[in-house]
């Protein structure tokens, strides 16, 4: 008897399987197997469920890689010897990672900043899905001064300062980061985009306060990069250290030498022996 395989319906088989594998780490937050499969080809969609709140989200892979990142690795994930943490969000963005914090931590403090004024009022209202009224949101960038920016709109996670005016740039308000640091911080989250390693040094003598900290590094690729510099002002801040990579931005690098955008992101763990 001689068996005929069809190769092509053979890779569909498979990758209908991969597919339902995947999904089976989403569905503990409340998301249908067709709503999975419809975010994963990247179906236009402005709204989502999450553990059973409509929520309104700005871009379908960028929302399922926050899933990813924030509810089933949890890089958040941390300890405290109080049931009130204080936490500080730079970079908020739609509000899961404040979402996040109050499921570890229903009776956390949060500070939490979102410069885009358009994701700002999506997070208002994801916020509010969930009755979390007690974090102070603030529709401002940190930065190392409260002087006036120019931010770059890109609708997602990507949103990030400029140096001059040009197409999808507004204007925002400031607040100096060092400002709130002058208390013990328990978890400070540093996702901003860009500027991470000059919040850092205008910090520096103010991280001794915080006990744990986020940071999302990026590398533009026509910039010098700082990881070095970043990593001695946690070094001298007391923290120890652990990095991964965030994404992908080269698959060769002695080839490529240069990222599209960023040719470098790293998330810094930072923490206390």
């Amino acid at each position: 008897m001689i068996l005929i395989v069809d190769l092509g319906k053979m890779k569909l088989i498979k990758k209908r399987i991969k597919k339902i594998l995947e999904f089976r780490k989403y569905k503990f937050l409340g998301l249908s197997y067709n709503e999975f499969s419809e975010l994963k080809k990247g179906s236009i969609k402005n709204t989502s469920i999450l553990f059973g709140k409509e929520i309104k989200i700005t871009d379908s892979f960028w929302y399922l890689h926050s899933l990813n990142e924030l509810f089933i690795e949890e890089v958040y994930k941390f300890t405290a010897n109080n049931n009130k943490p204080k936490i500080i969000d730079c970079g908020s963005n739609i509000g899961l990672s404040i979402i996040y914090f109050k499921r570890l931590f229903p009776e956390s403090e949060i500070i939490a900043f979102e410069p885009d004024n358009d994701i700002f009022s999506i997070s208002e209202y994801n916020l509010n899905q969930f009755n979390i009224n007690d974090v102070k949101l603030y529709q401002k960038a940190v930065w190392i001064n409260d002087e006036p920016l120019v931010f770059s709109k890109r609708g997602s996670l990507g949103g990030h300062i400029v140096e001059e005016k040009a197409e999808n740039t507004i204007g925002i308000e400031t607040v100096r980061l060092k400002d709130f640091l002058h208390e013990k911080i328990d978890f400070l989250k540093i996702d901003i985009e860009g500027p991470e390693y000059e919040i850092l040094k205008d910090c520096c003598d103010s991280l001794k306060n915080v006990e744990n900290i986020f940071v999302e590094y990026h590398s533009f690729a026509e910039n010098p990069q700082m990881i070095g510099e970043l990593l001695i002002i946690l070094k001298n801040a007391g923290f120890k250290v652990y990095i991964k990579e965030a994404w992908e931005n080269m698959k060769n690098p002695y080839k490529e030498k240069r990222g599209s955008y960023f040719d470098l992101q790293l998330n810094i763990f930072g923490y206390r022996l």
